[in-house]
């Protein structure tokens, strides 16, 4: 989708919630998919107790198409998972609301549940083609941009040129948004791909998080740093947002609010 049809998308949404809650301040979020599950139980929670302002958290609109809506005001909340560019800095406010360990991912019926780095670099390269079970591994990518993608790439030196050399191979099946990743990878027999904890958690998929060296991916290892692969999440805005905006996000920053990110799978940096 291109700006241009993800702000008109944006528009067409405001407009046909004014007219039933004309009386209600709004807010309109939108952002990386990976972040939308854990934002959710934050807008059903705070919308408990602010019944004035009609919360609305959109579809995946990715980090850089809803960084654009916040700077054109189409949107008020932006969730990225990239920090702002040089030219983005002194336009809009920003700041880290949340980690949540980057996962590898297989079908939750798969027999495998943990990974090395090597073993996941060997995947990648295609010097292992099959699970255990003699099930044939199956790749998802992201496209090279993507953060999950250039996160994994940080890893470690084998797994960069590994999975810059399955991004070359013809016919390798990509899913653009982090929705349709965890569609892919729950779906596909024998699927491999990486995705984040927080999106499993509170999207409730059928997918198993695995332990990576043996460590689980959970929010208190990524605090201890055992675990060390992470996705860090911003909240982006206007530099003096509306009243109601400025509520939500003191509830997000609020004891309340931390707790529901900590049982999503997040941790608060």
């Amino acid at each position: 989708m291109s700006t241009r049809q993800q702000l008109s998308f944006l528009t067409i949404a405001f407009a046909a919630l004014i007219g039933p809650c004309a009386a209600a301040e709004q807010v309109m979020i939108g952002g990386t998919g990976n972040a939308l599950g854990s934002m959710q139980l934050i807008a059903d929670a705070f919308r408990k107790q602010n019944p004035d302002v009609q919360i609305t958290v959109l579809p995946s609109l990715g980090s850089a198409g809803a960084i654009k809506a916040v700077l054109k005001r189409a949107l008020d909340v932006a969730l990225s998972a990239r920090p702002l560019e040089d030219d983005e800095r002194n336009l809009v406010n920003c700041f880290e609301y949340a980690r949540t360990p980057l996962v590898f991912a297989v079908p939750l019926k798969s027999k495998v549940t943990a990974i090395t780095l090597d073993q996941a670099a060997d995947i990648y390269a295609g010097k292992t083609l099959a699970w255990p079970d003699g099930t044939r591994i199956r790749l998802v990518l992201r496209p090279a941009a993507d953060s999950d993608a250039v996160q994994v790439k940080k890893m470690s030196p084998r797994l960069d040129a590994a999975l810059s050399d399955a991004e070359k191979r013809p016919g390798m099946p990509y899913a653009v948004t982090d929705q349709e990743n965890a569609d892919k990878i729950a779906t596909i027999p024998g699927a491999f791909g990486v995705t984040s904890l927080a999106l499993i958690n509170t999207e409730n998929r059928p997918l198993q998080a695995l332990r990576l060296h043996g460590v689980e991916p959970t929010p208190q290892n990524g605090i201890a740093g055992t675990y060390p692969h992470f996705k860090r999440f911003y909240l982006i805005a206007q530099p003096k947002p509306a009243p109601a905006v400025q509520r939500f996000i003191a509830f997000l920053q609020s004891p309340v609010g931390k707790e529901i990110l900590m049982r999503a799978g997040n941790w608060v940096p």
